[in-house]
């Protein structure tokens, strides 16, 4: 079953776009280069991170994963969110996706979060990232969770390998996560999907005007551009598990989502789509600073409540 809704413009959120559709002279939007605006948004780990004193946060390495997690200082909770960082493969863990496990941790009733710090493109091309996906994934089983206590998500790139990890999970029979969310995923590294024309003139962060998406250096070769342990887009979704995907209008990979969205409802699966007028790729990590955000943010927090069931609200 495919539930879509379609989420209204606000004035806030198309200021934001505006503003970033501005930027697009910077030379880290243009490039998708490091940026770093302190507590707004960094694409950097610090080391002297400061977690709300309430978590504790801990490495872990297991085969080739190597994965932070963020729990209470009380103790483990029962169910466990699987974090998958965005940046095209070729940008890593930061502190913005540390903010994002916080967030996650407080909209699921104190679910812990471990955010995998896969290895990166184009030094560590596929399968490297999905190994490592594989391998957080057969780490969380031997500690003890059951597949169905488990919820992966993922932004951007980190959607697309929430995708992939889930259809290899199924390919080699072991038991799916309960559910994956998805923000703004990039399933489609052949770029054929018609938003990568329709919204080129749009998207303010990988549209127009910006460098384009480097979509050999995960891929390798032209040849496994439509692998779908690559591009989910190309993959058969039968007997997958539940999705909710949130994406922009105005993203050029709003097709990306609505591509794997069919695919995975027309194979009998339930999937939730919200389809957020106006906004660009990954608005969400924006937090509170603007409506669609928090909105997007609210949508998920009633959907993981009531999967986890510590929550009686209506999905």
């Amino acid at each position: 079953m495919l539930d879509v809704r379609f989420n209204r413009k606000t004035i806030r959120g198309s200021l934001a776009r505006q503003l970033l559709k501005m930027g697009q002279q910077l030379s880290f939007i243009k490039k998708h280069g490091p940026v770093d605006f302190g507590r707004i948004y960094t694409t950097k780990l610090s080391v002297d991170f400061v977690f709300p004193k309430k978590f504790m946060n801990e490495w872990i390495t297991y085969k080739t994963a190597r994965m932070e997690r963020i729990s209470l200082r009380s103790g483990k909770s029962p169910n466990i969110i699987l974090q998958f960082h965005g940046g095209a493969y070729v940008s890593g863990y930061s502190d913005v996706y540390r903010r994002s496990a916080i967030k996650y941790f407080n909209i699921s009733c104190g679910t812990d979060v471990i955010s995998l710090d896969y290895r990166l493109a184009p030094k560590y091309p596929y399968p490297a990232a999905l190994e490592d996906a594989v391998a957080a994934y057969e780490y969380l089983l031997v500690e003890g969770y059951q597949a169905d206590q488990i919820m992966i998500v993922g932004d951007s790139a980190g959607g697309g390998l929430a995708l992939a990890l889930g259809l290899y999970l199924r390919d080699h029979e072991i038991a799916l996560p309960r559910a994956i969310i998805t923000m703004s995923a990039w399933t489609d590294l052949a770029q054929e999907g018609e938003s990568y024309l329709r919204n080129r003139h749009l998207d303010p962060l990988l549209g127009e005007g910006t460098q384009p998406l480097d979509i050999l250096a995960y891929a390798g070769s032209k040849e496994m551009i439509k692998h779908p342990y690559i591009s989910p887009a190309y993959g058969n979704y039968e007997d997958f598990t539940t999705l909710m995907m949130h994406v922009g209008t105005d993203e050029v990979l709003e097709s990306d989502t609505i591509t794997v969205a069919k695919k995975a409802a027309n194979a009998g699966n339930q999937v939730s789509v919200t389809m957020y007028r106006g906004m660009f790729h990954v608005f969400q990590l924006a937090f509170d600073l603007i409506p669609e955000a928090k909105k997007s943010w609210n949508h998920i927090r009633d959907f993981i409540q009531y999967e986890f069931g510590c929550a009686r609200i209506k999905k």
